[in-house]
């Protein structure tokens, strides 16, 4: 006959149904109520969360909350020995706005690994708002966890809403789904404490990252932050964030941006981006942060971009406007010259220069114009069977416009695939005058621009090589930059050049400079129109004139036409010397004399092609 459990002895011992019933749960989970937790929304239970804890942490268990509201006036830890964390009720912090608190911490610290962790349907909010004005107030920390699983319903009123933190060692290989997370100053911190810490390759999927109206407005808010301890490890790379939604209450005088990168980290790749009542900026730059993306599919605004702020030292990152932009998906090819070799010219008997493309110089200058810096061509460039040497003080460069486009990337090859060259950048306002080593004017992706005095000049950290992964260069130009020069440099020694790209970013259309009467440079054709009142002309007489042609050089091919009826008149002209042609009408009639009076005179000259 089957007994019933009334009956169960043990050892000889009487086991009631409760006792049994907890022995038998105990096996797998601890409860906040077997050490005198209510729940009840009114009775502190830190203590009973925290003895909770301790024994999961203890015996390798889960803690599980049930539902209810679970009071606490401090934080309470989950050691890493427990397996994890099961929540169906809330965690609720009942300090004043302005005593700050680390309410639930997960993991332990240092250099534990905390793996294979299992942490659902985090609850954690706060019964009066924070005040913003701690970043001791936190609502979750999750430590050092590898391998893990880590699922957020709801984190609210805090200063820093969920921090995942590298310790004395790393929080990775992790995956994060996020819920509501509302009402925090940074939604999520993700941060290193230490120089030995690392926080990288983190998958997050979802979060609704919103502030309420009201809340603390004079204050700027962000949803996701990447951070670091001073002096700690600040390179996180490989944050992969899916469809977060940001709804973050932009309110002047705050600012509301989605991603603040305090980090010197790569691949931060944010995909499906909404953003609602938030800045136009995606994302807030402080730091050497380059090689992310972040691909708004729904905003407020036609465009969105990335704010670099003073500190920042790197550039290199990407903005994909997917919202009412359709000609945003692809970067734009703004000019090329895809074999230097093919389009070079001598500008004179010494000095070669390239269609399209300014020559460049890194030696000492008095000039302080665009056009005083920027060369038609220059000797010290000795053309190869497929390339242009330069010398180190030699370069090529575009010149753009760039009052309104501000981010370019410049792609280069040299013959063989070699290593070698700097990037270039020189800077000029609204009146073409060049502006001299301010800060904010230019930043590269990869190096640091370093200012080049003699030169007035921003030129390459570090020669461009396939090992330091630096030949593919973006270029990020201050609001104050109007125009500039962008190109390569041979800077360290000579370089031979093949190729030249300029890409921009697809919603602008900035214009290249380079063969326009406000900049005469790039080109291999020059031409001026005068009047000319020819004397009467005898049969076989001539008569000459000099016109100015800026640009011509000795041995450049010369060509006049007159716009009248020039049947008998012939018309020879020469490159005289620099800047002058010298045109020679004659009279080839053998019998009449020809009296034109004024008519327009076009003179043309053209570069040699270089054998």
């Amino acid at each position: 006959m089957a007994a019933r459990i009334d009956d169960l002895m043990v050892l000889g011992q009487n086991i009631s149904k409760t006792d049994l019933a907890k022995y038998l749960r105990d096996r797998e989970a601890v409860l906040p109520r077997d050490f005198g937790g209510l729940g009840d929304g009114a009775a502190n239970d830190r203590a009973a969360l925290q003895a909770c804890f301790d024994r999961a942490a203890a015996d390798g268990k889960f803690a599980v909350i049930p539902p209810g509201t679970w009071n606490v006036d401090a934080g309470v830890t989950l050691g890493g020995g427990a397996r994890g964390l099961i929540m169906q009720g809330v965690i609720q912090y009942t300090g004043a706005a302005n005593a700050p608190a680390t309410v639930l911490t997960l993991g332990d610290g240092g250099t534990t690994r905390n793996g294979e962790k299992l942490y659902l349907n985090l609850q954690v909010t706060r019964q009066i708002q924070s005040d913003w004005l701690s970043e001791a107030d936190i609502g979750i920390v999750a430590r050092n966890l590898d391998a893990s699983l880590l699922d957020l319903r709801l984190v609210s009123g805090f200063t820093i809403g969920l921090r995942t933190l590298g310790d004395g060692r790393g929080f990775e290989d992790t995956t994060l789904i996020l819920g509501r997370i509302l009402n925090n100053r940074y939604g999520l911190d993700v941060r290193c404490a230490t120089a030995t810490a690392w926080n990288t390759s983190v998958r997050y999927y979802g979060g609704h990252f919103a502030c309420a109206t009201g809340i603390n407005p004079a204050l700027d808010r962000f949803g996701i932050r990447l951070s670091a301890e001073p002096g700690a490890y600040t390179n996180h790379n490989r944050h992969v964030f899916d469809a977060p939604n940001f709804e973050l209450r932009q309110l002047d005088p705050n600012v509301a941006i989605p991603f603040l990168n305090e980090t010197s980290g790569s691949a931060i790749i944010g995909r499906a981006l909404r953003m609602e009542a938030c800045s136009p900026i995606v994302a807030r730059h402080t730091g050497a942060a380059q090689d992310c993306e972040y691909e708004v599919a729904w905003a407020n605004t036609y465009r969105v971009g990335i704010d670099y702020t003073a500190t920042a030292t790197r550039c290199g990152n990407a903005v994909l406007n997917r919202h009412r932009a359709p000609a945003s998906r692809h970067l734009r090819l703004l000019g090329a010259v895809p074999n230097v070799r093919a389009a070079a010219f001598r500008h004179s008997a010494t000095e070669v220069g390239v269609e399209g493309l300014a020559a460049v110089a890194t030696s000492t200058t008095s000039a302080t114009t665009l056009a005083g810096l920027s060369f038609n061509g220059l000797d010290s460039v000795t053309p190869t069977t497929r390339g242009l040497l330069l010398d180190a003080q030699r370069g090529l460069a575009f010149v753009v416009d760039c009052s309104q486009a501000k981010e370019f990337a410049l792609v280069h090859s040299l013959v063989g695939g070699a290593d070698g060259g700097r990037i270039f950048v020189r800077c000029f306002d609204g009146a073409m005058n060049v502006r001299e080593n301010l800060a904010g004017d230019a930043l590269a992706s990869i190096t640091t621009l370093l200012w080049n005095i003699p030169s007035k000049a921003w030129t390459g950290g570090a020669a461009m090589a396939d090992a330091s992964l630096n030949k593919r260069m973006t270029v990020r130009l201050g609001p104050s930059v109007a125009f500039a020069q962008i190109g390569i440099v041979g800077f360290d020694g000579q370089i031979e050049v093949e190729a030249l790209r300029l890409y921009g970013l697809p919603e602008a259309t900035p214009a290249l400079l380079c063969g326009t009467p406000a900049l005469p440079v790039g080109q291999r054709e020059f031409a001026a129109e005068v009047a000319w009142d020819l004397p009467s002309l005898a049969p076989g007489a001539t008569s000459l004139l000099d016109v100015t042609v800026t640009g011509a050089r000795q041995g450049d091919l010369a060509q006049a036409a007159l716009a009248s009826s020039t049947r008998f008149v012939e018309l020879d002209a020469a490159a005289w010397s620099n800047n002058t042609v010298r045109v020679m009408a004659r009279n080839i009639s053998p019998t009449a004399t020809f009296d034109l009076g004024v008519a327009t005179l076009s003179v043309a000259v053209r570069k040699r092609r270089i054998p």
